[in-house]
């Protein structure tokens, strides 16, 4: 399939999951908001686009297919600063393997702050701290130029009292070519969550997008989300990427997201930057909500380990494993050597045939 014919394919996706839920007639009725923040302040420079271009542990929330990009271990936080002492927190772990496939697990939480509670007159009679958690198992793999990958996730919102449900989220993404990719993501199908004797819908959410270098060195993204509870909206984003020499680099990111047209005030751009040296990468994303205020965003990741593609490496286990079989192979000629030489020396044996 040639590029031209593969965007057809790909926008003819786009448009026939928008006839589908453009009539949604659900808007704000789900729970645990949470779970659609987004993830990371890479992905939040570039409008929260992130679908077919993440390739990082943040991947375990954009599209879990994606984390089999990764070829070392790779450890990844993320921290943001909300309104009004609200703090939001990501962090990840990704094990690649070269032929199980990759696994992950992250954890997204959110902390509220501390809220008095008053009574019906007025009178503070405490206080409390509403907290969200999510905790994600991951796993994907590949075949030939198709990525695929799915999370179970155990969610978690807490006022005064707790309430629980359990998702899935699961998603692919086929590499058109080397500079172009196409992904699809479903997140958050489960079961509704209980607060007292009320059941509530999760904030279930289709993405579809796709992403590609344009110039040496220029991606841009493109997403599509068409979630449950709200209309469809846009992300788009790009990325430059500048070298700076053989170990570090720099990376300046804008976006649109488009969840934010509706809110009054200046909020249609996000905007940051990362530096890489080597293994290690630092993120800051500036996000503007309008009227609201705005928000900052902290990224930092590292990779560590052997590469699970490096040919010396993979020779070199090999040979320690035949080293093993050999090590094995001889200590049992050895040992049934052994055997043999007790019974031609100890004719006192009943097998013996000449006692």
């Amino acid at each position: 399939m040639n590029l031209k014919n593969s965007l057809k394919l790909s926008f003819l996706l786009l448009f026939f999951v928008s006839v589908t839920y453009a009539s949604s007639d659900k808007i704000g009725t789900t729970a645990v908001q949470f779970l659609k923040l987004g993830i990371g302040a890479e992905n939040a420079a570039m409008g929260n686009a992130g679908v077919s271009n993440t390739q990082n542990g943040n991947a375990i929330y954009w599209n879990p297919a994606n984390t089999s990009c990764l070829t070392k271990k790779e450890f990844s936080f993320s921290h943001t600063i909300w309104f009004e002492d609200i703090n939001y927190e990501w962090l990840s772990f990704v094990l690649p393997t070269k032929k199980a496939g990759t696994f992950g697990i992250a954890a997204q939480y959110v902390s509220y702050g501390s809220m008095d509670k008053i009574d019906i007159s007025g009178t503070k009679t405490g206080s409390f701290s509403p907290t969200d958690l999510a905790v994600y198992l991951s796993y994907s793999n590949s075949y030939k130029k198709f990525m695929f990958g799915g999370n179970l996730k155990y969610i978690n919102t807490t006022i005064e009292k707790s309430a629980s449900a359990f998702a899935v989220d699961f998603g692919t993404t086929y590499k058109i070519n080397e500079k172009t990719s196409a992904g699809l993501a479903f997140s958050n199908l489960g079961t509704k969550i209980k607060f007292n004797y009320e059941e509530e819908e999760l904030p279930f959410i289709i993405k579809a997008g796709i992403s590609r270098i344009v110039i040496d060195n220029l991606l841009i993204a493109f997403d599509l989300s068409f979630p449950n509870d709200n209309d469809i909206y846009i992300n788009a984003g790009g990325q430059y990427l500048i070298l700076l020499g053989d170990m570090f680099d720099l990376k300046l990111r804008a976006g649109y997201d488009g969840r934010n047209k509706d809110i009054p005030g200046f909020n249609w751009l996000n905007f940051g930057f990362g530096v890489g040296f080597n293994d290690i990468s630092f993120d800051y994303a500036f996000v503007p909500c309008g009227d609201i205020g705005m928000t900052h965003r902290f990224s930092f990741s590292i990779k560590f380990g052997n590469d699970i593609n490096d040919v010396s490496v993979i020779k070199k286990k090999e040979e320690v494993k035949k080293q093993k079989q050999l090590k094995q192979s001889d200590y049992f000629n050895k040992k049934g050597g052994r055997r043999v030489n007790e019974n031609i020396v100890n004719p006192t044996k009943k097998n013996n045939k000449w006692r």
